[in-house]
């Protein structure tokens, strides 16, 4: 009998033994399968992994315009906190984390035992190991493979990299609210201090929002972000970080943090937002975050100011030039009612009174003879108000008063290059431009008009001719579209006879403009004209001549900018310096960024040039013309140098003056955002020169200071000025020797 129960129970341990094995094989393949296959077995890289940080854009003298992020982070190292702030957070989120190995067995029967009590998931049992685990490696899937792999990188993280390590990272990747990520992001955000500068309460507050960070948001909801702050202080009461005196202080102490603000304001954003475009554009969308790039540019925020002021100003004196807009369609009831400051309404004249509908809404129009733009000019609005009339209207103190709006309809946008380096110093993209808006001034594809006809002249010049050269202004016809001719003609109408190609340009004479691009062919202009700066595409037919073919102003201001360098074109710079975090490589404009294997070249370089000095400089003086007796006479200025060519397209519809002082070139523009006129008599001279001037006169240069000539040309006296012709071009008598060229 007993021999047979010993039998029996030595198979039955054979049994179970063989199914032990059996299980234990097929769970180690299903492990190894599910589990273990596709996950890392060497973690080191992560020793010296930084995660994406913030990019931060400074001007010329060295203070913050902008910083921007694909996560707002910061890093920084373990070793300059405080104890108290690493502290916070192991206290709050893993109190045995210098025990464990990345799990944390008795962490786990903890929370078994309060969630079974609870009847509810009130514990987690993550340490901080699985929490890094889970947001660099595995995700946050909700599943026991998930959990079962986080487990196994957690040891392995620990293994490769160490508590410190693992800490430091932490600190620096863990989700706080707001948009911040890592422990300096909030303490800046939060508090507006470093993380080395946060107090116990400010730390445990911090420390506090991990579970949660929108629900224990200090600015949501400050007695939740309380109790969190209290509770974490508890805690780290509890592990021996802090003695209840060092607490106690920070329990009840009111809730404070700073207000958010951006360092981006209204006025930098037109040129903040080409920077963050160059930036993607030179190293692409990763590796500024990667390098926590710091970014200096050459904005000047006393040009950038008056720029962006000029713009507003061109604007509003057109404004009251031409009038508001008037009626803007017509409909056969009142539009829906609108709880904005401005909004559409349906007028309806009785009498001498007019009144404003919208929705159930009725009010009396306060000016219903303010003067709207009309076809000669300004008119009343109680005069264009057909039936159905909709016109825009504005709130006033008087709940039933109206008034119309005169906001104005209008664009304007400006740049300002310095020449000798290709700095961009200020940009003003238009009224109200958004951050990572649309930048007129170096997106907005319009006609320039007249203000390409230096690229006409350079051309001819190139080709033989001197700015003494005589043409005559006068009629001519060419095969236009639709079998039809296309005869141009000047502004004002007629035609002035003989002239000097220097007196052509100062009088902006289309025909002579058009028979100089004829004689050397289109292309030479159009590609001289792109050698110089212009980037958008041109069309190729004589209409070119006159600005026919649309470009941006940033085209206009570096190709005007390539013929005060004596004909050596540059890139514009928006990026001065480019420097890495931890004092790492850095680069300047023209200079390559070496970081690691990876070489990136800055915008800036060296380029060849493009047109001989001698032809460059030579329309340069003759721009000083157009300044000192042409059509921007309103530019001049004893003593100062000065030049440019306005431009004005067909109907008035853009405004343009280009131009140069003796250190900067400035393009300024002003139109609508379609085709709409802006007026009778809306020309360059009036609507675009009075912005330049204001820019020009911001930039103070010194009283005498010129764009040199070069030793290719000879200075002559011509009508009682001193005007450039090349040495070549003169008699070998009068010419004497050739000087050296410098």
């Amino acid at each position: 009998m007993v021999r047979r129960i010993a039998n029996a129970l030595l198979r039955l341990v054979v049994v179970l033994l063989a199914i032990g094995t059996v299980s234990g094989v097929a769970g180690y393949i299903w492990f190894s399968q599910n589990i273990l296959a596709g996950l890392p077995t060497d973690l080191t890289a992560y020793r010296d992994w930084v995660p994406l940080t913030s990019v931060s854009v400074l001007d010329a003298d060295g203070n913050e315009v902008d910083t921007f992020y694909v996560e707002r982070r910061e890093w920084v190292d373990l070793d300059t906190l405080p104890d108290h702030v690493w502290q916070a957070f192991v206290a709050a989120e893993d109190r045995r984390f210098f025990q464990h190995r990345g799990v944390d067995g008795f962490g786990i029967a903890r929370a078994l035992v309060e969630n079974f009590r609870a009847g509810r998931t009130k514990s987690g049992a993550s340490t901080l190991t699985q929490q890094l685990v889970k947001n660099l490696l595995v995700g946050s899937e909700r599943s026991y493979r998930r959990k079962l792999k986080e487990a196994v990188l957690a040891n392995r993280l620990e293994r490769d990299l160490g508590k410190k390590r693992i800490l430091e990272l932490y600190l620096n990747y863990i989700a706080l609210g707001s948009g911040n990520y890592g422990v300096e992001a909030a303490a800046q955000d939060y508090f507006d201090v470093p993380a080395s500068e946060l107090d116990i309460g400010q730390a445990a507050l911090i420390a506090g929002l991990v579970p949660a960070p929108s629900r224990y948001s200090p600015r949501a909801w400050p007695e939740v972000s309380k109790q969190r702050r209290a509770l974490v202080l508890g805690r780290m009461e509890r592990a021996g970080y802090l003695t209840p005196e060092q607490a106690e202080p920070f329990l009840d102490a009111p809730i404070i943090v700073a207000p958010r603000e951006s360092p981006t304001s209204d006025l930098n954003a037109a040129y903040v937002t080409e920077v963050r475009r160059e930036i993607r554009r030179t190293f692409g969308v990763e590796m500024p975050f990667k390098k926590g790039f710091t970014v200096q540019t050459p904005l000047r925020p006393d040009i950038q100011q008056v720029a962006v002021q000029a713009v507003r100003d061109a604007t509003v004196a057109h404004l009251e030039r031409q009038g508001a807009r008037g009626v803007l369609g017509t409909a056969k009831a009142p539009p829906a009612a609108s709880s904005e400051p401005c909004f559409a309404a349906l007028a309806r004249v009785a009498g001498r009174v007019v009144t404003a509908h919208a929705g159930d809404a009725s009010f009396t129009l306060a000016d219903p003879d303010s003067p709207v733009v009309g076809e000669t000019g300004p008119r009343p609005l109680r005069s264009t108000l057909v039936p159905g009339a909709l016109i825009r209207v504005c709130r006033t103190d008087d709940p039933a008063v109206v008034k119309h709006e005169r906001e104005p309809w209008s664009q304007a946008a400006a740049i300002v290059i310095e020449a000798a380096t290709g700095e961009v110093v200020a940009v003003a993209g238009g009224r109200n431009v958004a951050l990572e808006g649309f930048d007129r001034a170096t997106q907005a594809r319009r006609q320039p008009g007249s203000s390409f006809k230096p690229y006409v002249y350079a051309a001819a010049l190139r080709d033989g001719h001197v700015q003494t050269d005589v043409m005559t202004d006068a009629p001519i016809s060419l095969p236009g579209g639709n079998g039809k001719l296309w005869t141009p003609k000047n502004y004002g109408g007629g035609f002035a006879g003989s002239m000097t190609l220097r007196s052509a340009l100062a009088r902006s004479i289309n025909t002579i403009a058009v028979r100089l691009a004829l004689q050397v062919g289109v292309t030479e202009v159009t590609g001289l004209a792109h050698d110089l700066g212009v980037r958008t595409p041109l069309r190729e037919d004589p209409t070119v001549a006159l600005g026919s073919s649309e470009v941006t102003p940033l085209d206009q201001a570096l190709a005007y900018t390539a013929l005060v360098r004596g004909g050596v074109p540059t890139d514009a710079i928006w990026m001065r310096e480019v420097r890495t975090i931890e004092d790492g490589p850095s680069a300047r404009a023209g200079e390559t960024l070496r970081i690691g294997r990876d070489h990136v070249t800055l915008p800036g370089g060296p380029r060849p040039r493009v047109l001989e000095p001698e032809v460059a400089y030579q329309v340069v003086d003759m721009m000083r013309e157009v300044v000192r007796a042409g059509t921007a006479r309103r530019a001049w200025v004893k003593g100062v140098d000065r030049g440019g060519k306005t431009g004005t397209t067909n109907g008035f519809v853009d405004a343009w003056f280009v131009g140069f002082t003796s250190h900067h070139v400035i393009a300024v523009w002003v139109g609508t955002d379609g085709t709409s006129t802006l007026g009778d008599r809306e020309t360059g001279g009036k609507a675009a020169l009075p912005a330049w001037i204001a820019i020009a006169d911001a930039l103070a240069e010194p009283e005498g200071s010129a764009v040199l000539p070069p030793a290719e040309v000879a200075l002559i006296d011509h009508e009682g000025v001193k005007i450039a012709i090349p040495w070549s071009a003169l008699a070998p008598k009068a010419r004497g020797p050739l000087p050296p060229t410098p």
